[in-house]
C-alpha cells in the first residue's frame, strides 16, 4: 500500500505540472507518467514483495536441530540419515521444486548408509548454482556444531530465502554426506550427477562461527577459482556485507595445494572438474574434530556472514558467470586489496632468484679469505650443526619444564602465544650456551665457509618445491634470492632488512595461519610410554634442527660478511645477557604456571578401551589419557575409585565375562571344485551384533595371490598397513553404524591346499563393563573392541 501511494502522489504532481511540460513528438505527459508508474511498481516488487534476507535465527533454530536433536552425525550412521532427512523436509517446506537424496552406498570402497540431501529450485534457466555445505560431523562423540552443522544450516536458510524468488538459473541446495571421510558426498555428487556439465557455479560453506575471521578457499587440489570469482567476493563482502575480517591465508592454501588439498572442503571436487567454485571457512582456531564442537560454543553471528556473502553472490552471477573454468594463480592479499600472480610470473621469479643465487655464489667465492692452512679453523659447519641442535632442544624443552610443574603434558594447549615466547626465551639461554662455547671452539672468519651449505639447501628446497607446484617454490625462491642479495651487497642495513627477509618467508611457511589447529589436535594422542614421549621429543628436535641448518648457516655467512655485530651478539653472551634472560624465562614460566591449560573448549580426552574375544570368558580394559590421570574420580564394577599420581595408563586386572553375547559370528560355505588345482568356494558370514557397531572390518589373507566376488565393496582406501588391500589381501569394512545384522556372502577362487585365514574386528563405542569416569574439562571415551580369527584351506 505504501508503494501504491507513491504513485499516486507522483502522478498527481506530475499532472499538476503537465501544463508547464510540451510534448515532445508523440510522447505526452500520460505515457511519461505511465512508464515511472511502471517503474516504481516493478521497484516496489524488489523492495515489498521478496521476502526478508537471511534470518540467523532461522539459521540458528536449525543448527540446534541438527547439533541438538540429532547430535553427532559420523558418516552413514542413522544420525547422519536423520539429518539428510531432516534438510529434505526442510527443502520441500521452504519451497524447492524438488527434494530428496541421493543415496550413496559405498564410499572409497568403504560400505555405508550416506548420501547427499538435494533441495531443486527451478530456474527459468537450465544453468545450475550449486549451493552446499556437509551435514556430517567427524565422529560419534562429535556434535559438529561449528564443522559443519553450521555451514548445513546456512544452506537451509539460504533455500528458504531464494525459493520465494524468481532465478534465472536452476539452484541446487546440497548438504554432503561424508564430508569428513574424504569429501565423499561432494566427489559421488560430482561423478554421479547426471547434469554435472550445466552447474555454471559452485559456493560452499564449511564452517560459519561467528567469533573469527572468515576465510575465503577458492582452492582446489590442481587449480583454482577463477580471479572473478574471488574478487567479487572481497568486493561484496566489504561493499555489500558490511562486515570485516575475510582473509585469504596464503601459507596455509599454499601447503593445502601442495599436498592435493587434503584437508579442503565439498568444493574442490567441483573446481577440479572446471567448475568455478569456492569455500568459506571460518576461523581454524576453533575446537572443531572434538566434542567441544557444539552449541555452548558456537558464535551464531556468523550464519548471517556467511549466509549473507553467499546469497549476494548467487545474486550476482545469476544471470551467468563471466566464465566457467578454473584457473592458476598465486594470490596474496594486502588489507582488501588482492594480488593475482600467474605461474608464469612466478616462474619467471624463481628462475630469477635461482639466477641470483648462483652470481651471489660465484661472488662469494671470489670474497673468500686467504687463510694460511696452518691458522685455519676447522669444523664450523659441524659446530653449527650442533648449535643448531643445541639451541632447538632449550626450544622445545622449555614447556616441558612448566609441564612437569603445573602436572600437564601438554600445558600450551589453551595458551600457544604464551609458550611460544618461552620457547623462544629457551632458544635465547640456547643460543647464551652456544655464544660462550664458541669463543673456545671458534667459528671459521670466512664468510665463504657457511655459504655452500645455505645456498645449497635453499637451492634443492626451490627447486623440488617448484615441482610440487610454483606456488610452494615462490616461498623459497623468495627465501634464496633475499639471502642472496643480502649477501653481495655492502650496505649493513639492508643486509639486516634481506637477511630477515629470508628468514621471515620461511617462517611464515612454516608456522602457518591454522597450524595450531594441527597442534592441538595432536594432544589428543595417549602415548603412555617414557620411551614413546622421549622418541616424540627426538623427532621434533630434530626436523627442527635440520629445518634451521640453511638459516643458521646463512647468517654466519652475512654476519662474517658484514664485519657488523648483528643483534649484539657479543654483548648478549656476557653474564648479564644470561641473568636477564634467565629473569625473563622464570617471569613468563611463573606466569603461564598460573594459566588454565583446559577450558569449556579445549578438553582433554581420556579413553576407555574394553577388548576380547567371543568364547573366552575373560577380557581385558585398559584407560588411556592424553594427559596425567591426577583427579580423576568416578566408579569402577561399582567401587568408588580416584586416580593419581602422572600416570595416563592404567590396565585393570583381567575380567570375567558376565555377558558377553555383543557379537556372534556364524559361518556356511559349500564347496566346489572347478578344476584339479581350483576350488570355489561360496562362503557366507553372518554378524550379528546386539547393538549397532560403530564400525567393522573383515580381512582375508593369504600366502598367495587369490581373487574374490561379492555383493560388499572391498578394497577400502585405509590408513592401517596391516588392512590396505593387496592380491593377497581382502577388505571389507562398514562404517559408521551399520545394521546389527550383517550377512556378507563371498565367492573365493583358490589354489589347491591354499589357505586363507579370516580376521574380524567390530568396534562399538561403548563398553559392556561397568565403568564411569569424570573430571573437570575432560572428555570420556568409550570403545570395546571384539576380535575373531579363523582359518579355512581347499584341499582333496
Amino acid at each position: 500500500m505504501e508503494a501504491v501511494n507513491v504513485f499516486r502522489h507522483f502522478e498527481q504532481a506530475l499532472r499538476l505540472r503537465s501544463t508547464h511540460i510540451p510534448r515532445v513528438k508523440n510522447l505526452n505527459v500520460g505515457l511519461f507518467t505511465s512508464l515511472v508508474t511502471i517503474f516504481f511498481f516493478l521497484l516496489s516488487r524488489s523492495a515489498f514483495a521478496q521476502p526478508s534476507d537471511f534470518s540467523q535465527e532461522s539459521a540458528a533454530a536449525i543448527l540446534k536441530t541438527l547439533v541438538l536433536d540429532i547430535g553427532p552425525r559420523p558418516m552413514g550412521s542413522p544420525a547422519e540419515q536423520r539429518a539428510l532427512d531432516f534438510a529434505v523436509e526442510k527443502f520441500r517446506a521452504y519451497g524447492c521444486d524438488s527434494s530428496f537424496v541421493m543415496p550413496m552406498t559405498v564410499a572409497e570402497g568403504v560400505n555405508t548408509k550416506s548420501g547427499v540431501a538435494v533441495g531443486v529450485k527451478k530456474g527459468k534457466t537450465g544453468r545450475i548454482i550449486v549451493i552446499g555445505g556437509h551435514i556430517d560431523s567427524s565422529g560419534p562423540d562429535v556434535p559438529g556444531a561449528n564443522d559443519d552443522g553450521s555451514g548445513a544450516a546456512c544452506v537451509i536458510e539460504l533455500a528458504r530465502v531464494l525459493c520465494q524468488r524468481e532465478s534465472e538459473s536452476t539452484i541446487y541446495f546440497c548438504c554432503w554426506g561424508g564430508e569428513e571421510q574424504g569429501l565423499e558426498g561432494s566427489k559421488f555428487f560430482v561423478d554421479h550427477f547426471d547434469r554435472i556439465d550445466s552447474v555454471a557455479l559452485m559456493l560452499q560453506i564449511d564452517m560459519a562461527d561467528g567469533a573469527g575471521d572468515l576465510q575465503a578457499d577458492p582452492d582446489g587440489s590442481r587449480a583454482s577459482a577463477p580471479s572473478w570469482l574471488v574478487s567479487t567476493t572481497f568486493e561484496l563482502f566489504y561493499d555489500d556485507v558490511k562486515s570485516e575480517g575475510l582473509v585469504y591465508p596464503t601459507e596455509a592454501a599454499t601447503l593445502n595445494l601442495a599436498s592435493g588439498g587434503s584437508w579442503g572442503s565439498d568444493h574442490i571436487p567441483f573446481i577440479d572438474k572446471g567448475i568455478p567454485a569456492i569455500d568459506f571457512t571460518s576461523d581454524p582456531a576453533y575446537p572443531i574434530h572434538t566434542p567441544q564442537d557444539n552449541w555452548e560454543n558456537f558464535t551464531p553471528t556468523g550464519l548471517k556472514r556467511s549466509g549473507d556473502l553467499v546469497l549476494r553472490l548467487f545474486e550476482r552471477y545469476d544471470r551467468g558467470v563471466p566464465s566457467r573454468s578454473t584457473e592458476s594463480y598465486q594470490l596474496i592479499q594486502l588489507g582488501s586489496h588482492l594480488i593475482f600472480l600467474p605461474y608464469s610470473l612466478l616462474w619467471a621469479f624463481i628462475a630469477l632468484a635461482v639466477v641470483i643465487a648462483v652470481v651471489a655464489f660465484v661472488i662469494a667465492r671470489r670474497r673468500r679469505l686467504a687463510v694460511d692452512p696452518a691458522a685455519r679453523v676447522r669444523w664450523s659447519r659441524f659446530k653449527l650443526f650442533v648449535a643448531a641442535f643445541v639451541i632447538q632442544t632449550f626450544i622445545w624443552i622449555s614447556e616441558t619444564i612448566v609441564g612437569s610443574i603445573v602436572g600437564y603434558r601438554f600445558p600450551w594447549v589453551n595458551n600457544q602465544a604464551g609458550y611460544a615466547i618461552l620457547g623462544t626465551l629457551g632458544g635465547l639461554i640456547g643460543l647464551w650456551l652456544v655464544l660462550r662455547a664458541m669463543r673456545r671452539f671458534r667459528l671459521s672468519e670466512d664468510a665463504y665457509a657457511y655459504v655452500p651449505i645455505a645456498m645449497g639447501a635453499l637451492f634443492i628446497a626451490t627447486v623440488l618445491s617448484s615441482l610440487v607446484t610454483p606456488e610452494l617454490g615462490i616461498f623459497l625462491a623468495a627465501s634464496l634470492l633475499f639471502f642472496s642479495f643480502a649477501l653481495i651487497i655492502h650496505d649493513r642495513v639492508l643486509k639486516l632488512i634481506l637477511l630477515a627477509g629470508s628468514f621471515l618467508v620461511a617462517f611464515n611457511l612454516l608456522f602457518f595461519d591454522g597450524l595450531e589447529l594441527f597442534q592441538r589436535l595432536y594432544t589428543a594422542n595417549r602415548m603412555s610410554r617414557w620411551w614413546q614421549e622421549a622418541l616424540v621429543h627426538v623427532v621434533f628436535i630434530s626436523a627442527s634442527g635440520v629445518l634451521s641448518l640453511p638459516f643458521m648457516h646463512a647468517f654466519a655467512a652475512v654476519y662474517r660478511s658484514s664485519s657488523t655485530d648483528f643483534f649484539w651478539l657479543k654483548k648478549f653472551r656476557s653474564v648479564a645477557g644470561i641473568v636477564l634472560t634467565l629473569i625473563v624465562f622464570v617471569a613468563v614460566s611463573v606466569y603461564l604456571a598460573f594459566q588454565p591449560s583446559y577450558d569449556r573448549k579445549w578438553f582433554n580426552d581420556v579413553r576407555v578401551e574394553h577388548e576380547y574375544k567371543p568364547g573366552l570368558d575373560t577380557s581385558a580394559i585398559v584407560i588411556r589419557g592424553s594427559e596425567y590421570f591426577d583427579g580423576l574420580s568416578g566408579s569402577i564394577n561399582g567401587r568408588d575409585t580416584t586416580l593419581s599420581g602422572r600416570i595416563n595408563l592404567v590396565e585393570l586386572p583381567t575380567i570375567g565375562h558376565a555377558d558377553n553375547d555383543w557379537l556372534r559370528l556364524t559361518r556356511t560355505g559349500p564347496r566346489e571344485n572347478i578344476s584339479d588345482s581350483v576350488w570355489q568356494l561360496d562362503r557366507v558370514l553372518e554378524l550379528h551384533s546386539r547393538f549397532r557397531p560403530l564400525r567393522v572390518d573383515v580381512v582375508y589373507e593369504s600366502s598367495e595371490p587369490f581373487e574374490i566376488e561379492s555383493e560388499w565393496a572391498h578394497g577400502p582406501k585405509l590408513r592401517e598397513p596391516s588392512k590396505r588391500e593387496s592380491d593377497k589381501r581382502k577388505v571389507f569394512r562398514w562404517y559408521s553404524f551399520p545394521d546389527t545384522l550383517l550377512t556378507i556372502p563371498i565367492t573365493f577362487t583358490l589354489r589347491d591346499s591354499q589357505q586363507v585365514s579370516e580376521f574380524v574386528e567390530v568396534v562399538f563405542d561403548s563398553v559392556n563393563y561397568p565403568i564411569n569416569l569424570k573430571r573437570e574439562f575432560t572428555n570420556v571415551g568409550f570403545r570395546t573392541t571384539i576380535t575373531a580369527t579363523d582359518t579355512f584351506a581347499m584341499s582333496h
